[in-house]
């Protein structure tokens, strides 16, 4: 079957609804406080040594509810879904000037578009600004970032910050390294700000040092060689051919480019990407990619990191040539060693990046990211805040894909930490992040405080991402480290309900109360994760993990993106709804293995959909047959 290929202009209007200025709500009192999160103990290996130099200042990021709660979830549907029954108008471009009706499948929003749904009432900017103020923060000091609904404070004394959150601001370090953070277990808002105030950063998350994925062996000279035999390394030739890649040549290369993220000051050798080309893509000539520093990461490619290389060759020896980008972010994943000057580390690992990302015109259409935590040491509103930040980038068209971890259902003694002892998976986080929305009613004093045109919810939309499993061997089976499970703060999205259900009937009472059957499962799909071959330090070593994965699979939408392109079709954005729909028939179904952990046999990979490697791993030809083709028809005139 032909189609006709059209150039069409899509006429996507953003419509607000009118705001109730004429409010006046009570004179709030400030004093009233009621606890925001608390945790019932110090998290973790965390441990207290006091209190901060006098004169300590922090900055501190206030997430605003925006005005229209679920608007940016409706519109990430509507441009994600291929089958979504919405409709954008489209225009021809001359000289025809032919009105059609699309699908709003791939009309993607702008910038301003984004910043629209997701801007704050302007009650909830004036009674925030005005708490500030009570407490003698300057205006001067106060910014707006990631879109418009979070606020920046900077400068601000630990004493007023303690002050603002009913706080207690300790310096923490993690047992066994010099890692300082500043942070208070609990914090408060007064009642007030409830309904107007999504979270507040940095207070109680404290996370943990990002483990180290299989450290990288050398294998010096000889383990070139030995890469043709059986059970030698993977390389980019191998996966090529199992993904069924291989054939492919990117020609959209002026339109399309992947993103690679690097934290934990990790960076990018050069000379060490040059010569994993020239050894394992030796089709592929002068491999470069654009280098975007954020938050001072100290980017320097004479100190190669194992997972930066890693990230980076393994998208260019998938999607060569088509442009990277790799974003270098300091802050607090990166090892921290204080003096004088900087006493303490008050960074958030995702906030800086996020608002760079939102800032810009211009974003890759496909972002590979390796680094993530158990979803429990993140604050649930800290999270589903974050989330939001990702949201507004699948928006825009982003596809992202994260790794889903390396502990199978959950390392250690997978005890909830909030002090039960009660023994759970443990998913990670942003792997878990997902859409969906639970709306709580208004009460009569909330009623009495807010605009009625503000809707306040329990929110729990997410950034949209996909994650990504592990598999080992041909033929394929599950990788034991592959993490997957269900998230205990992101409810399960429509789109995956009959792939999970399917999956439980198989699974039976198996694990019964270690997880949680109504939410998000994860991962969604997988790929190759052991012994894998990299260039470190100009010597060929091996390294293994679903950071291994993610950037494969990122390399392959890359593609499948490429031919978007070329075609004049949108890309992919948000990927979920369609691997979910018509690509899951795209994927190899992986029914081998299982991911032990929290002292138990873990998951296992059965027919269909599961929570070790998803939907399976790519089949780049088959998901070729199966990309959505928006077309246009033309509008009824009666």
């Amino acid at each position: 079957m032909q189609y006709l290929r059209l150039s069409v202009l899509c006429a996507l209007t953003v419509i607000t609804t009118p705001l109730d200025s004429t409010a006046t709500p009570f004179p709030p009192n400030w004093n009233h406080m009621h606890t925001k999160h608390r945790w019932n103990a110090i998290p973790g290996k965390w441990e207290s040594i006091g209190q901060p130099p006098v004169g300590t200042t922090i900055d501190l990021s206030i997430a605003l509810r925006p005005h229209r709660e679920h608007a940016l979830a409706d519109a990430i549907h509507e441009v994600s879904n291929p089958k979504h029954p919405k409709h954008a108008l489209c225009f021809i471009l001359p000289p025809t000037h032919v009105t059609l009706l699309r699908s709003r499948y791939g009309a993607y929003l702008s910038k301003e578009q984004v910043a629209k749904l997701v801007a704050p009432h302007p009650y909830t900017l004036k009674l925030v600004e005005t708490w500030l103020r009570h407490h003698g923060v300057s205006p001067s000091n106060v910014s707006t970032s990631h879109g418009g609904n979070w606020l920046t404070v900077t400068g601000v004394p630990v004493s007023t910050a303690n002050e603002l959150l009913g706080a207690s601001y300790q310096l923490y370090r993690y047992a066994g390294t010099n890692e300082t953070i500043l942070r208070t277990v609990g914090y408060a808002l007064p009642v007030a700000l409830h309904v107007h105030v999504q979270t507040v950063a940095p207070t109680t998350y404290f996370g943990s040092p990002l483990t180290p994925r299989e450290r990288p062996r050398g294998h010096r000279g000889r383990a070139v060689a030995a890469l043709s035999t059986r059970g030698g390394l993977v390389t980019p030739s191998f996966l090529r051919r199992l993904y069924n890649s291989a054939t492919y040549q990117p020609v959209a290369t002026h339109q399309n480019t992947i993103g690679v993220t690097g934290f934990q000051g990790q960076y990018v050798g050069d000379e060490d990407l040059e010569k994993f080309m020239r050894l394992f893509r030796s089709d592929a000539r002068n491999p470069t990619f654009l280098v975007i520093d954020i938050n001072d990461s100290g980017y320097d490619p004479k100190m190669p990191g194992s997972e930066a290389n890693l990230d980076m060759q393994y998208t260019q020896g998938i999607a060569w040539p088509t442009p990277h980008v790799f974003y270098s972010i300091g802050g607090l994943a990166e090892e921290f060693i204080p003096d004088s000057f900087t006493p303490v580390n008050t960074n958030e690992p995702y906030l800086r990046w996020l608002d760079t990302m939102i800032r810009q015109e211009d974003i890759p259409q496909t972002i590979s990211t390796s680094y993530g935590g158990n979803e429990q040491t993140f604050p649930p509103d800290y999270a589903k805040s974050v989330c939001e930040l990702f949201g507004q980038l699948g928006a825009r068209g982003v596809s992202m894909l994260f790794a889903s971890g390396d502990s199978g259902v959950g390392g250690g003694d997978c005890k909830k930490n909030d002090g039960s002892g009660v023994v759970e998976f443990q998913p990670l986080f942003p792997a878990t992040c997902t859409c969906g929305c639970e709306f709580s009613p208004l009460t009569s004093s909330t009623q009495a405080q807010i605009p009625v045109a503000h809707h306040p919810a329990t929110h729990f939309a997410g950034p949209w991402v996909t994650s990504v499993g592990g598999t080992m061997g041909r033929p394929e089976v599950a990788a034991p480290f592959s993490t997957g499970g269900f998230s205990n703060v992101f409810k399960r999205p429509g789109y995956q309900t009959d792939a999970v259900l399917g999956f439980f009937q198989q699974l039976g009472s198996q694990h019964s109360g270690l997880y949680n059957a109504s939410s998000r499962g994860s991962p969604d799909v997988s790929a190759q994760a052991v012994r894998f071959a990299i260039v470190l330090n100009d010597g060929v070593a091996r390294t293994s993990g679903t950071s291994c994965s993610a950037p494969v699979v990122a390399g392959i939408v890359s593609l499948l993106n490429d031919y978007q392109l070329s075609m004049n079709r949108p890309v992919l954005g948000f990927l979920n709804p369609w691997l979910y729909g018509t690509a899951s028939q795209g994927f190899n179904d992986i029914t081998s293995g299982s991911n032990p952990g929290c002292g138990t046999d873990g998951f296992s990979a059965v027919p269909g959909w599961d929570p070790v490697t998803g939907l399976g791993t790519p089949d780049f030809q088959r998901l070729l047959e199966r990309l959505p083709i928006p077309i246009p028809t033309p509008i009824p005139t009666n």
